[in-house]
């Protein structure tokens, strides 16, 4: 039998949702700015917390120009 902790936290996981490349850069949450380096960092055909893009977009902006 499976530990409550354990049973909870795929409905956990789907109530924070995951949202794909397109749902970001079309959402009206975000600025233009934020939608350029999303449009970057985010593969296609692949979703996303909003944490997780928040984690990908800070990191591109974090690094070192070259």
């Amino acid at each position: 039998m499976k530990r409550k902790e354990e049973m909870a936290q795929p409905a956990a996981q789907a109530a924070e949702g995951r949202y794909t490349k397109e749902q970001f850069l079309k959402s009206r949450q975000r600025p233009g700015r934020e939608k350029d380096v999303l449009s970057v960092v985010l593969e296609e055909n692949k979703t996303y917390t909003i944490a997780e893009a928040e984690t990908a977009m800070q990191a591109f902006l974090k690094m070192e120009a070259k």
